[in-house]
């Protein structure tokens, strides 16, 4: 199965749709686990060191994201 692209490439998707859908789950839940870990941390008073662990759900989160739009 191919696609054609905005540039009128033809992409052949890697991963088909069961793959893509789990993958946006994963994005989408660590979406969530994203969202508990930044209200925890500022409402906990964390120190600054202690916030920037949110940036690793988030980067969990948008690599499933990424990877289900882009179909890598």
């Amino acid at each position: 199965m191919t696609e054609a692209t905005a540039e009128g490439s033809v992409c052949t998707p890697n991963i088909g749709p069961r793959e893509r859908g789990k993958r946006m789950g994963f994005g989408l839940a660590f979406g969530a686990v994203t969202c508990g870990v930044a209200a925890g941390v500022l409402l906990g008073g964390a120190p600054a060191w202690g916030r920037a662990l949110v940036f690793l759900p988030a980067l969990m989160s948008g690599y499933g994201v990424f990877q289900a739009r882009e179909k890598t």
